[in-house]
């Protein structure tokens, strides 16, 4: 789990906090780069579990899911097969159905999300595959008759996290009041519970948020553009606020190239994200994350070894990252 020093936010604060996770998201990444985001498998020859791994796209948080679940299945001398679903419901299905071939012993999933993920997730359970739901599963996908268990994140608490450390800064930096954008992946059901989050940690905190704009971007580039052209029709905002890593990147990078100071709060952690906290630009103040790794490694546990003997999994917190800040709500864990 990563870890930040408490620092007073006087002169160059940042220097000292995002050390442990810097170098933690670094080892994470060169070890996710070394296999490929698509459809690929690792250690074809090994005798242990064969297990297929759905995720949803190929940003940092995912990298860190396929690293986690590789490190864990290479240690029972098993395989991963990956696949790239890109929030898609048919290229999901596909995705399932060749893993179904490929004869894996288990499958870990991430939802695109609605009935015909349902459908795909129902495809499994009758081919007879273990099936275990990570990182965004709600009603029938957390369903006992579908899968054998669920690991994921409070997204709304991943929302919440950022709004309160956003609802401090607003009450001592803005006089109380602030006009926010807000870069949205509302394209997952998870995005919007952190929105939900967000917004109610403004509230909760008594401050006045006008939600001037709110669109949709959640890859890097794209959000640079979007936050670019937002800040030319909208030249009066206070704040950005963005729901994942590439809406939080995007916002960083377009404010830093427009030459203004507007303050950017955010969603997830990744090296890149680290080390714009630390920068001394003072653009990003915040940025709530997962890990990763764990939910992974805790996926595969279930998937392998069937429930717990000795009760349920520490929760997964995610934290606000700011140099001096660590706020851990907890992670949602279920094994059937």
């Amino acid at each position: 789990m990563f870890s930040f020093n408490r620092v007073t936010r006087v002169g160059s604060r940042r220097r000292v906090a995002a050390v442990g996770v810097l170098a933690a998201l670094t080892a994470m990444s060169v070890a996710a780069c070394s296999n490929s985001a698509g459809d690929s498998a690792s250690g074809s020859t090994a005798k242990g579990p064969k297990i297929g791994l759905v995720m949803l796209q190929g940003d940092t948080y995912y990298q860190g899911i396929q690293s986690g679940m590789e490190k864990a299945v290479k240690a029972d001398g098993g395989s991963v097969t990956t696949g790239l679903s890109n929030n898609d419901p048919a290229t999901e299905a596909q995705v399932v159905q060749n893993m179904i071939q490929g004869k894996v012993d288990a499958i870990v999933m991430q939802p695109a999300g609605g009935d015909a993920s349902i459908a795909t997730m129902k495809s499994v359970t009758a081919a007879g595959i273990p099936l275990i739901c990570y990182g965004n599963c709600l009603d029938e996908e957390t369903d006992p008759a579908i899968v054998k268990g669920v690991i994921q994140s409070d997204n709304t608490a991943l929302g919440t996290a950022t709004g309160q450390v956003a609802a401090k800064y607003i009450t001592e930096k803005l006089g109380g009041k602030a006009k926010i954008a807000i870069l949205n992946c509302d394209i997952a059901s998870a995005c919007k519970l952190r929105k939900a989050g967000f917004k109610k940690a403004l509230a909760d905190g008594g401050v006045t948020a006008s939600y001037v704009t709110d669109q949709e971007a959640y890859l890097a580039d794209k959000s640079t553009t979007v936050a670019t052209d937002i800040m030319t029709a909208h030249k009066d905002i206070d704040l950005f606020w963005a729901s994942n890593d590439g809406g939080t990147t995007g916002a960083t990078v377009a404010v830093k190239q427009a030459g203004k100071k507007i303050p950017v709060f955010g969603t997830d952690i990744s090296t890149q994200l680290a080390q714009m906290l630390l920068d001394s630009d003072d653009i990003l103040q915040a940025t709530t994350g997962q890990d990763p790794v764990k939910t992974a490694q805790g996926a595969y546990e279930m998937a392998s070894r069937g429930p717990r003997k000795n009760g349920p999994r520490p929760p997964l917190p995610p934290y606000a990252h700011r140099p001096w800040r660590r706020l851990g709500p907890s992670s949602q864990v279920r094994n059937s």
